[in-house]
């Protein structure tokens, strides 16, 4: 029977027995349940009812290119803890209810079967386990909504299919649970689904998914895609600088942070909310020391990533703003509160003035309030021949 005729059978409830099918579906992949890294992060009972449910508050009319979106780079990568390969602690499910709702999924064809890859690496995933686990998620979690890029990251092996086909195959086993039209959708129309960014080529996909194949290779600068349809995104995807093994990591981090803040800047001052803007904070430099996110060790101590460097950023902006998808590695990692900040930017905010001006009128209120029943107390006593104290 499959997962997902297992699931309707357990029901729509939210009781252990349904948490249990969720969890041993996605670690159920046979040997791959052995080689998990002991540090991969699976979901709790008590996850964080804010993350899981962060979108049922906000208008059905937003475009989703007008919100905060946090994102994951590489999103499968956590079943490999080697250096340069793992990219991620928590695992899918655990992705979704922190509030990543953004999944960067790196896919190789291999005897017709689609898996999980990061470059080179074969991750022991194959995209439809992962695809049921966003499905039965989405079941129990409708005004959600999430956008997936899905791109071919390796060359196909041994297969007769074409990778385009493939991809294909699995979508439509749960056609339902897609939005594979080629424009932005608004909120209402893909909460319980999912937008597919397609970042592969095939015959006869000129109007599948929302078209990113024409993405750059680690440009110096953000570049925009200007799509047949009219959708325009700004990415800003610059992993390694050229003359990376020639500087300190400070150094490096430092100039990752202004690539990532720029772009963050930019997405705030426009006013089209149909403009989206995918903003990578992944980066690295290939030696036996370091990776930028979330942190690298150089000069006999640690060094604080990115992570740390986007969170303070965002800490001292105040109010509504929209950044646009921003999507990252260890997201839980150097900041742990990093995609709540993210999350708490697509609503209003009191800003500290606002703030102190509240509590002044809430305690001007109440001062005024203690003046008149004392007061009105005085003038009680003096008719009633009490004297005027109240002592």
């Amino acid at each position: 029977m499959g997962v997902l005729a297992q699931w309707r059978q357990v029901g729509n409830d939210h009781g252990s027995e349904r948490r249990e099918l969720l969890e041993a579906d996605e670690k159920g992949y046979g040997a791959v349940v052995a080689s998990l890294p002991s540090n991969t992060r699976s979901p709790t009972v008590e996850a964080d009812a804010i993350g899981e449910r962060w979108m049922h508050k906000l208008d059905d009319g937003i475009a989703m290119s007008a919100l905060t979106i946090p994102g994951t780079h590489d999103s499968a990568a956590y079943t490999n803890a080697w250096p340069f390969i793992q990219t991620q602690r928590m695992d899918i499910l655990g992705q979704l209810n922190a509030g990543i709702r953004y999944l960067d999924l790196r896919c190789g064809l291999r005897d017709d079967l689609v898996e999980m890859v990061h470059g080179s690496a074969i991750l022991g995933l194959k995209l439809s386990k992962l695809l049921d686990i966003m499905y039965l998620w989405l079941m129990s979690h409708p005004s959600e909504a999430l956008v997936v890029q899905v791109k071919q990251d390796r060359k196909s092996e041994r297969s007769t299919v074409h990778f385009s086909q493939a991809i294909w195959c699995c979508i439509a086993q749960a056609p339902e649970r897609w939005r594979t039209a080629n424009t932005t959708p608004v909120l209402g129309e893909l909460r319980g689904k999912i937008q597919l960014f397609r970042r592969f080529t095939g015959p006869t996909l000129h109007a599948y998914g929302i078209d990113v194949t024409q993405w750059q290779d680690n440009p110096t600068r953000p570049f925009t895609i200007y799509t047949w349809h009219a959708v325009q995104l700004t990415i800003q995807d610059h992993y390694r600088p050229a003359d990376a093994e020639a500087e300190s990591l400070p150094s490096l981090i430092a100039k990752k942070d202004g690539d990532v803040v720029e772009l963050l800047d930019n997405a705030n001052a426009n006013v089209d909310p149909a403009h989206w803007y995918l903003n990578f904070t992944s980066a690295y430099e290939f030696n036996l020391w370091y990776q930028l996110s979330p942190r690298g060790y150089w000069a006999f101590r640690w060094e604080g990533g990115i992570n740390p460097r986007l969170r303070e950023y965002l800490r001292t902006r105040k109010g509504k703003r929209r950044y646009g998808i921003v999507a990252m590695d260890f997201p839980d990692t150097g900041a742990d509160d990093l995609i709540a900040i993210l999350i708490t930017s697509n609503n209003e905010q009191a800003s500290d003035l606002d703030r102190t001006w509240r509590r002044l009128f809430v305690m001007t209120i109440w001062l005024a309030l203690v003046a008149t029943v004392t007061l009105t107390t005085l003038k009680i006593r003096q008719q009633l021949g009490l004297g005027s104290s109240l002592i």
